[in-house]
């Protein structure tokens, strides 16, 4: 079976970024994609809030070169990620993007220096 994501969206908070004892590196953000249609005339809009996972050298590329508004395109894979509520006991469940190669899609500003932030992929992709 396949599991591929892609997903074009905007960032709706700074990434969170942690360090680990051994040297690894994550980060967790949420993506914000916007679906647009019309129903009976009238135009609407849904955004929906998509959680994403990235590691290593992905994660230290989008600590040092996303932040909230950034417009991102994601490639991964849908995972499920699962615990148990230590306040309840009950088990909980979420589904999630781990990312594998993450993009920058926002436009540079008039003579900003490139840092080399178009993009980022893991080596395992």
């Amino acid at each position: 079976m396949m599991n591929n994501v892609m997903m074009i969206g905007h960032l709706g908070g700074d990434p969170e970024v942690k360090y680990f004892e051994s040297g690894a590196c994550t980060s967790r953000m949420l993506v914000y994609l916007n679906e647009r249609y019309t129903k009976d005339g009238e135009r609407r809009e849904n955004t929906h809030r998509v959680p994403v996972e990235v590691w290593g050298k992905t994660a230290e590329y989008v600590a040092n070169y996303l932040k909230q508004g950034s417009h991102v395109a994601i490639m991964g894979s849908l995972t499920e990620a699962r615990w148990t509520d230590q306040a309840t006991g009950e088990n909980r469940s979420r589904l999630m993007v781990k990312a594998l190669r993450v993009d920058n899609l926002t436009p540079k500003a008039d003579g900003q220096a490139n840092d080399d932030n178009d993009g980022y992929e893991d080596e395992e992709f």
